[in-house]
């Protein structure tokens, strides 16, 4: 059978990072679907928040990569013009965008793809979370207008979804109740390459302390000043080490001004940014990743973590759950009394059972890791949605 060609739109590609699990989840769908499927990327010459294009990446032009072709165009040329240009040198079953919100990225590129081509049905979008309540209460106002008037107009009935979980599938049905049929549910995938050992970075436990780790971008959405509000209510010693681009400078002023006020049991240092390869040996230098995000659609961070013997303590607006063996822990996003207890629990854990956690969460990483459906379930999608026979 031929291979699907799959045109993606998303806004920020390799070898940028900071724009987090987009870049992820497509290269991983590269990785792993690369026999079945042709990617065709089209994204920013440059990362999230950087003023430079990529060194050494040729512009405007159709590259070939090891996971497909990839166009990286300069800010003036990332719009729907420009796009549907570059789409005319080669054919493709599917146009994929990796968001609903995203002017550029998506917005101004389907509504030229309705209206010009007048040909949608093998449209998919992927909304990688922005429906959640969490996601959905930032710019409000803005968010609610555009849906309103999407739904008055009928302008999405003909389009597929990508929903990440079973939520997603329910947050974009709630927003377009004709979605039903054509909302496609598949996990997004993760990297099976990499280290499933126990790090020597790990150091040993002290009961009544805990190192605490924050990696992911400073935003609204990440829920970095509700952590800040935790551990200010917390009466055991903590080190809260923060990493990651500020994508927000007045969030990011706004969680200073929080730092100053916590008591002084609880110390705060920022980092700045991780390089990709760097993720994994930092989060073995902590005891706790905690993540009390708005919302994710799927959280590569979270894997990380596990996949480094970081247990994981996340709120429950992710698709992750709790397991039994104390790896993944999740609390409801709104209980800072539950998240206070769950801090002061791993604070007082000792170096033998800091180590048994560590062992459980590089188990499950490997479990989860080599579990197919991910795959299966995404080549079954771009299949549906391209009308190929599977």
């Amino acid at each position: 059978m031929k291979k699907i060609k799959v045109l993606c739109v998303v806004d920020f590609y390799l070898p940028g990072f900071r724009g987090g699990g987009p870049i992820r989840t497509l290269s991983n769908m590269c990785e792993a679907l690369g026999s079945n499927v042709e990617f065709l990327i089209f994204t920013r010459d440059r990362d999230l928040g950087s003023g430079e294009p990529y060194p050494g990446v040729r512009t405007n032009k159709w590259l070939r990569s090891p996971s497909g072709f990839v166009y990286y165009a300069d800010p003036s040329k990332f719009n729907a013009r420009h796009m549907a240009k570059a789409a005319e040198l080669h054919d493709f079953d599917v146009l994929y965008l990796n968001s609903f919100f995203g002017y550029r990225s998506s917005i101004s590129i389907y509504l030229k793809q309705l209206l010009v081509r007048r040909n949608y049905a093998n449209v998919c979008i992927a909304p990688r979370g922005e429906f959640s309540a969490g996601a959905l209460s930032i710019k409000r106002l803005k968010k609610r207008i555009y849906l309103s008037c999407a739904r008055l107009a009928g302008l999405y009935r003909g389009v597929h979804w990508h929903a990440s979980t079973s939520l997603e599938a329910e947050d974009i049905q709630r927003q377009f109740p004709h979605s039903r049929g054509k909302i496609h549910l598949a996990a997004d995938p993760v990297s099976a390459a990499g280290k499933y050992s126990m790090p020597p970075a790990h150091p040993r436990k002290t009961a009544g302390q805990l190192a605490i780790a924050f990696i992911s971008r400073i935003s609204p959405k990440k829920n970095l000043a509700g952590l800040l509000e935790i551990l200010s209510r917390v009466d055991r010693k903590i080190k809260l080490t923060i990493f990651g681009p500020i994508e927000d400078a007045a969030y990011w002023q706004k969680c200073q001004a929080m730092i100053k006020r916590l008591p002084s049991h609880i110390t705060v240092e920022y980092r700045g940014m991780l390089e990709p390869d760097e993720v994994s040996a930092t989060f073995a230098a902590f005891d706790l990743f905690a993540f009390p995000t708005l919302g994710e659609n799927f959280g590569h961070v979270v894997f990380e973590a596990l996949r480094a013997g970081t247990p994981v303590l996340v709120s429950d607006q992710t698709p992750w759950r709790a397991v039994s063996s104390g790896a993944i822990t999740v609390v409801p996003l709104g209980s800072i009394d539950i998240w206070r207890q769950q801090l002061a629990v791993a604070a007082d854990r000792d170096s033998q059972e800091q180590r048994l956690l560590q062992t459980a969460a590089i188990e499950f990483a490997k479990r989860y890791a080599a579990s197919d459906g991910a795959r299966s379930d995404t080549l079954a999608m771009f299949r549906s949605v391209s009308n190929l026979l599977k």
